[in-house]
């Protein structure tokens, strides 16, 4: 297989890694477009009902694949009718005739691909140059097995990555950007603590009130946060609410997140989590998004800010990120598309 190179200016994107792209029940029978890591990526299943990704750029005349259709498990560019195969390969070319693949005439027109999965109703797109082995799709242990009493749901910000994995792991803001939907919130975040194994960081807090007391184990809104870098994470609220987010790049400037929320309730658990994933990206996140896209500098680094003891999951993430790219500037690339052919 021939590699495919990036141009430069993509944004400081970790590489080598997987991150959740879509819903996967957003590509059904059509195909469907999304723009991540700074290109157009078209989605389809092919017969097997398995998930293909693919530059949305017809190597043709350039038209957006992801407005054509999928013909017997191949994807038809809505311009001329050029046929793609899941392997990329250019099996249909109506206007050279039946003959043009044999005659060589699609050989130039293979598409760019991308190793993508799904899992646990996620898609997953490995950002990266492919190993002899891919590494597993990362999951958190202790959710359900299926989706019964879970909603998901998307949006998009305009911020860039690293500020808006600021904000997922920003566990101390909530009693103030969010002071009208949670009243009486304490602000000390303590007890707090910071574990890194790996490229995982988990994190604990309590928020309580500042009664000069050690903590009794009872009092205040406990959190938990399971983070597999780069992008995706495990939050848990209390006893109930348990959530998965998963953040990719749009762009330089631009965030996808895609969220879930589990609610173990019989019978109305699904609708619980319809609302409460609602209340989150209407009501909640837009004053998250609101506060990050109005911060300087407007992409985050360690040398941005100052830290202080309750933003330890914060550091501990840009310290990873950091160590990624300096990596990706000194080693082997790792940001490669595989290009079929």
């Amino acid at each position: 297989m021939r590699r495919h190179g990036i141009e430069e200016g993509r944004g400081g994107f970790v590489e080598g890694a997987w991150y959740i792209i879509a819903d996967a029940a957003r590509v059904g029978k059509r195909p469907v477009t999304v723009e991540r890591f700074g290109r157009r990526i078209v989605l389809f299943r092919d017969e097997r009902g398995a998930l293909v990704a693919a530059r949305a750029r017809c190597p043709h005349r350039g038209a957006d694949l992801g407005l054509g259709r999928v013909v017997d498990g191949a994807l038809e560019c809505p311009y001329h009718g050029f046929r793609f195969a899941s392997d990329g390969r250019c099996v249909a070319i109506p206007c050279e005739g039946r003959g043009a693949s044999a005659r060589g005439v699609a050989e130039a027109l293979a598409l760019t691909r991308y190793e993508v999965r799904e899992h646990r109703g996620f898609v997953w797109l490995f950002w990266g140059e492919r190993p002899d082995e891919l590494p597993p799709v990362p999951w958190f242990e202790g959710l359900p097995a299926d989706e019964r009493h879970a909603h998901t749901a998307s949006t998009d910000w305009e911020v860039p990555f690293a500020r808006a994995m600021e904000g997922m792991l920003d566990l101390h803001h909530a009693p103030f950007a969010h002071r009208p939907w949670v009243p009486g919130m304490g602000a000390l975040l303590d007890p707090y603590d910071v574990r890194v194994e790996g490229d995982v960081i988990h994190a604990m807090g309590v928020l309580r009130h500042d009664d000069g007391a050690p903590w009794d184990g009872r009092r205040g809104w406990k959190f938990e946060m399971e983070v597999r870098f780069p992008g995706a994470l495990r939050l848990s609220f209390g006893k109930l609410v348990v959530g998965v987010v998963g953040c990719a790049p749009i762009d330089a400037g631009r965030t996808a997140i895609v969220g879930r929320y589990y609610m173990p309730v019989p019978a109305i658990g699904r609708l619980l989590a319809r609302l409460g994933l609602l209340m989150e990206f209407w009501l909640i996140q837009p004053e998250d998004e609101r506060m990050l896209a109005s911060s300087e500098p407007r992409d985050a680094d360690l040398e941005a800010c100052r830290f202080v003891r309750a933003d330890a999951g914060i550091l501990a993430w840009h310290k990873m990120r950091r160590a990624r790219l300096k990596a990706q500037r000194e080693g082997e690339p790792r940001g490669l598309p595989v290009e079929a052919g």
